[in-house]
């Protein structure tokens, strides 16, 4: 593949924002244009709560990408898919008359036929974006690039489109006699040398179409609604009339319209897309097992081998993993005393109330209660995999505020947050793992944190807020092993924020979670707020024994854990906690499996960390 780099400056298009694009030549389809990461305002359909408006501008991320610079030529679709469907015939035209799912089916192939990675689940339609195949553009991706793809009211024939004709029947006759498709690249490219985004043939996308998909949060990295019955086309056609579509402008963006995903039709066809890997990480579908592993191990030098002001988890006089044990359980000890204790004898048996099922794409998702104790139940989600990665399946547990941010749908939950780097249910189920989403006390306990703290308190005034996580985090333990063609064997966990402290907590004090990721939870007592009552209460100001979180990481040790940061709650001293744990995982001969990354950009993860956390989940429960 040969490349040429382009740069330019979109000025006043794309505010102060400027584009590096590299062009690659592709046989018949000429050209790919390449677009970095980035963040943008984009126009979605929808109406917000009271407004008149039929659209919603929201801020969208998108990782870089790169996009065909023309429509997908007869002669490229023949040779890899043995036959040419179009209506209009043409080595050079666009192929024409194929459906979305022929059109994914010559995106496999084509993938295969130049060593890249097939992006598409032929028989669930899901389409995995991190993998370098090509694949069709999702509606955001197509939107982006065809920012500058609009031509004057007064210039027609900058583009192959139709009339603005809507009364005279001898004008449409002539236009159906005239009017026909072009070969790609004949009409004069955009300013990022795209040709025909606007006119020429509609053009299948990824997502699927829905009038009303807008939402009113920020958005990484959309892949659309999770179903729908038809797939949304942009762009226009030879045919398209271009009414009512600005006074005096016409842009490819404005048309946009949906197709069943088995429809043919001569005014449709596609062009490509791939995804850009992230430069500075290495996924473990592309680099080698010890390349992997090391990049979580990049100690900076002023903090290789140090503990800074923590005291070592191993004493010096051990050297044995049965050595370890007896030390192991001391620290296990004292750390049930730091949770405390709840005013019950015993756990209920494992007990779940159905509220929903919902039928997707790739999963089964239930909404249930869970009896936490006698009289308390928390909500969850389970979403089993229609396409498992095996059966017995792996499980991996997301805690968070509530159910919708992990599952990625708003149940009407709270805090729901549409972010793409934080639905790790979502990306997990996708991947063919059960999952359960859980959650948090604080949010279902009593009215606000305030009363929930105060109802523990009442309840089980020997409890901390903690304390009592972990007790629900073994009570989901406790229902998972009644699931049938669950793997129990392998249980993961993975959380962000609080979900990162509730993951490390679950995680040390229950054998059962047998791989966990902990994305921004604060490492240590001091990096993130602990002393609030619904987590440890000032109670750790006050503490007479020393204690902090390198010890739970050496109650984790040999299982695999890997700490996310971003240079928020967890930044460069983080690495005193992995240092001083990795010395228990040295003992059993595994001090890989333990492991920080540190993205640097803010409390979220960043999709480079995303991918890298889900990664270490799939290697844990899946390695023999």
């Amino acid at each position: 593949m040969i490349f040429r780099l382009i740069s330019r400056n979109l000025g006043g298009l794309l505010g102060s924002l400027c584009l590096a694009h590299s062009v690659f030549a592709q046989s018949a389809d000429k050209e790919f244009v390449r677009f970095p990461e980035t963040t943008f305002a984009m126009e979605r359909p929808g109406q917000a709560p009271g407004a008149s408006a039929r659209s919603i501008e929201q801020e969208i991320t998108l990782a870089g990408f790169m996009i065909g610079a023309t429509e997908v030529a007869q002669q490229s679709f023949e040779e890899v898919m043995g036959y040419n469907p179009s209506a209009a015939k043409g080595p050079q035209l666009p192929v024409t008359n194929m459906s979305w799912v022929e059109a994914i089916e010559y995106c496999n192939r084509r993938s295969k036929r130049e060593k890249f990675e097939p992006c598409y689940n032929l028989e669930t339609y899901q389409c995995d974006v991190r993998k370098n195949g090509y694949r069709l553009p999702t509606e955001a991706e197509w939107t982006f690039a065809a920012r500058s793809s609009v031509i004057p009211r007064d210039r027609p024939e900058l583009a192959n489109l139709g009339s603005d004709n809507t009364k005279s029947i001898e004008r449409l006759r002539s236009d159906l006699r005239e009017r026909t498709v072009r070969a790609v690249g004949s009409y004069p490219p955009d300013d990022h040398g795209l040709y025909e985004m606007l006119g020429n043939v509609w053009e299948w996308t990824h997502d699927y179409f829905n009038t009303h998909s807008a939402l009113l949060t920020k958005t990484e990295f959309p892949l659309g609604p999770g179903r729908g019955l038809e797939r949304v086309l942009m762009g226009g056609s030879f045919r398209s009339g271009f009414w009512g579509r600005g006074s005096k402008a016409v842009a490819a963006r404005d048309f946009r319209t949906g197709r069943p995903q088995d429809a043919k039709s001569k005014y449709t066809g596609f062009r490509l897309c791939r995804t850009i890997p992230a430069a500075n990480f290495r996924s473990l579908t592309r680099a080698g097992r010890e390349e992997w592993l090391a990049q979580f191990n990049q100690v900076p030098a002023e903090y290789r081998g140090k503990l800074g002001e923590l005291s070592p988890v191993v004493p010096p006089d051990v050297d044995t993993v049965e050595e370890w044990k007896t030390v192991r359980q001391a620290i296990r000890a004292k750390w049930r005393r730091v949770l405390g204790s709840p005013s019950i004898d015993s756990p209920p048996e494992p007990l779940a109330r159905l509220v929903r099922t919902d039928e997707e794409d790739f999963y089964t998702g239930k909404l249930m209660y869970l009896r936490t104790e006698k009289d308390s139940w928390e909500k969850i989600y389970l979403m089993r995999p229609k396409a498992p990665v095996r059966t017995p399946t792996p499980v991996v547990i997301v805690p968070y505020y509530d159910v919708d941010t992990p599952i990625g749908r708003n149940l009407g939950g709270r805090l729901y947050t549409a972010s793409h780097v934080r639905q790790f249910g979502l990306h997990m189920a996708r991947r063919g793992y059960v999952v359960l989403a859980v959650r948090w006390f604080g949010e279902s306990y009593g009215e606000d944190y305030a009363e929930a703290v105060a109802s523990l308190y009442e309840r089980h005034p020997n409890w901390s807020g903690l304390g009592k996580w972990v007790w629900d985090s073994q009570r989901v333990l406790d229902y998972i092993a009644t699931l049938p063609d669950v793997d129990t064997g392998n249980i993961g966990m993975i959380g962000h924020s609080l979900g990162g402290k509730m993951t490390l907590y679950a995680t040390a004090m229950d054998q059962r979670i047998t791989a966990a990721v902990s994305s921004e939870p604060g490492i240590g007592l001091s990096f993130s707020n602990y002393e609030d009552y619904w987590y440890l209460s000032d109670a750790i100001q006050k503490r007479e024994e020393p204690y902090d979180h390198h010890e739970l990481l050496g109650l984790i040790a040999p299982r695999p854990y890997l700490l996310i940061g971003g240079d928020s709650a967890d930044s460069d001293r983080s690495w005193y906690y992995i240092n001083a744990a990795r010395s228990v995982y040295q003992l059993f001969q595994r001090p890989q499996d333990i492991g920080y990354y540190n993205h640097r950009q803010g409390h979220s993860p960043s999709p480079e960390a995303l991918e890298l956390a889900l990664e270490w989940l799939e290697h844990a429960l899946t390695r023999k």
